[in-house]
């Protein structure tokens, strides 16, 4: 769309400088003031240059290579110190058991 307005934009000016071309073209006569032309086609072009060469919107460069970021310090290892707890002792109960000959007695189980 903005290629568009571009051409639309450039068409337009071109018909209003032919037009003011075509108008004045026939009562345009010099008779020998060349210098009057010339000085007149100087100012002309720097009024013009001046206007045509105004600051535009954003130009955009091209890419900029940076190097990598250094890579993270390794991790800090913080030491705890511990103490040495023994193992708790084994919580034993009592269960009823049979023996060979049916006898129930009771024997104290402690679970490793």
């Amino acid at each position: 769309m903005f290629a568009l307005s571009k051409v639309i934009t450039c068409g337009l000016a071109v018909a209003t400088v032919t037009s003011a071309l075509a108008v004045t073209a026939p009562a345009a006569e010099a008779r020998d003031d060349f210098a009057a032309g010339l000085a007149g086609g100087l100012v002309g072009g720097l009024i013009g240059g001046a206007i045509a060469s105004q600051p535009r919107g954003p130009v955009y460069e091209g890419p900029v290579y940076i190097d990598p970021p250094p890579p993270p310090p390794p991790r800090r290892v913080y030491y705890e110190r511990t103490y040495y707890r023994p193992a708790p002792a084994p919580r034993c109960h009592y269960e009823w058991r049979e023996n060979d000959w049916g006898e129930a007695f009771r024997v104290r189980v402690c679970p490793y």
